[in-house]
């Protein structure tokens, strides 16, 4: 919206403070303001009046100076003060008359009191975009099959498999996926061991992925009471800011090897893993699961289908700060998880995060402020019922007491979270339910991304 709002220009008819509304842009308020002289004079006089009783001049009594020489000591202090608040009381006017709900602080511009003229100023705002969406029917999406081949499930027996794997004692040297156990230690500055820096029962398996690669190719053919001194450089990106990018070497002194015993896949295994049943009885609740995951995705990608159609086809200005909040909401938690890990924030890291990060928050706000706009024009709502319904759904997935799961829920923001999941799905499910639905291979690369 680039012109002014017409039906909606509101300006008092009586009083000291007028108020005009203007939208130059959807996410855009400017509140005009005109206030009469008068209400000015009479919120200065009332300061002065007030700040005189208060004065105290060596020479005179307090609050008997003269209100010539207060006004002359502290005069544009109380200008400075009667200004302040008749803005303040002129927003809260223009707040109320106007009925407007801003994102940010008001920002005053062109402000103008000349001598016997009025004093008028604008307050600009940002406010949530006027939103219409259209054209949302008859939306093309493609939806994968989904199909669990016999392979996926044994992949997913192996890794179980390979989860109960043991480590036995061996008297021989070490080799790929053996388990070392040995004590470091680091080299001096004078290239001598440093037995007082000793890292006692270090435990690695021999071509790890999480390993320094020095360490892999190094530690082979080692066998128990061996003694060998390693050189690794550690990585820019190491977590541990005082080795990065260093080099050091290690005496290494071997203590046992021990080889990888990865055990029969069975009954007995599979009782393990999930107790009580048998293989044939694991390998079809994998399967289900397999399934499931695999409906899940399918559901996630119509969704992103959907998403993907509807902001394409519609055009909404977001306001800057909507963009700037999202993205201090994300720098926020990667600190958060810098902070996990061992990790310095940097102004470099946040500034890099929120120029690959502005795309993706556009697109989230812009899908946030389509689909709720859908949700009024078609009057999707969510009940207590509905809520409850699903609080019982989910107790009984994951094997919960109901009503205390329900009090849970109730407690926080919980059941605010199940409302606006709800509401999601259900209007989701309404696009998907007037959309064109092609079915295609399990294999499909419907986005694209493989090609990239």
């Amino acid at each position: 919206m680039s012109e002014e709002i017409k039906a909606g220009d509101k300006k008092a008819v009586q009083g000291p403070i007028q108020t005009t509304l203007e939208a130059p842009e959807s996410w855009k308020r400017v509140v005009k303001i005109e206030v009469d002289r008068t209400l000015f004079d009479k919120e200065y006089a009332g300061r002065l009046k007030k700040a005189a009783k208060s004065h105290q001049k060596p020479g005179f009594r307090k609050g008997h100076t003269p209100r010539a020489m207060v006004e002359r000591e502290l005069g544009d202090m109380i200008r400075m003060e009667a200004t302040e608040e008749i803005i303040r009381q002129a927003w809260m006017m223009g707040l109320l008359e106007n009925k407007l709900q801003p994102l940010t602080d008001p920002a005053l511009e062109n402000f103008k009191f000349e001598d016997g003229d009025p004093m008028t100023f604008d307050l600009v705002v940002e406010v949530r975009p006027e939103v219409e969406a259209k054209d949302y029917e008859n939306i093309s999406v493609k939806k994968r099959e989904v199909q669990v081949e016999d392979k996926d499930v044994q992949d997913v027996l192996e890794r179980l498999q390979e989860s109960k794997a043991t480590y036995e004692k061996v008297d021989r040297a070490a080799e790929k996926d053996d388990q070392i156990l040995l004590d470091l230690i680091p080299q001096a500055w004078d290239g001598e061991p440093d037995g007082g820096k000793r890292i006692e029962d270090q435990r690695l398996i021999i071509g790890a992925d999480g390993n320094l690669e020095a360490f892999n190719e190094g530690l082979l053919g080692m066998s128990a009471g061996e003694e060998k001194e390693i050189a690794v450089t550690y990585p820019d990106e190491h977590p541990n800011e005082k080795l990065k990018g260093q080099a050091v070497a290690f005496l290494c002194v071997a203590k046992e090897v021990a080889a990888k015993v990865v055990p029969e896949l069975n009954d007995e295994l599979a009782g393990q893993v999930a107790e009580g049943k048998t293989l044939e009885e694991l390998s079809t609740e994998v399967r289900s699961d397999l399934k499931k995951e695999g409906e899940r995705r399918v559901e996630q990608e119509l969704d992103r289908q959907i998403l993907d159609a509807i902001c394409d086809v519609n055009e909404v200005d977001l306001p800057p700060s909507m963009v700037s909040n999202y993205l201090d909401s994300g720098v926020e938690e990667l600190h958060r998880r810098n902070l996990q890990n061992g990790r310095p924030n940097t102004d470099e890291e946040d500034a890099e995060y929120r120029e690959l990060g502005k795309p993706h928050a556009e697109k989230a706000l812009k899908g946030m402020l389509l689909l709720e706009n859908i949700r009024s024009q078609e009057d999707i709502k969510v009940t207590d019922e509905d809520v409850d319904e699903r609080i019982e759904q989910i107790a009984g997935e994951n094997g919960f007491e109901v009503d205390r799961y329900r009090e849970f829920v109730n407690s926080g923001d919980e059941k605010q979270r199940l409302e606006f999941d709800l509401m999601e799905r259900r209007t989701y499910d309404f696009l998907l339910s007037r959309a064109t639905v092609e079915t295609v291979p399990t294999d499909t690369d419907i986005f694209g991304e493989k090609e990239k």
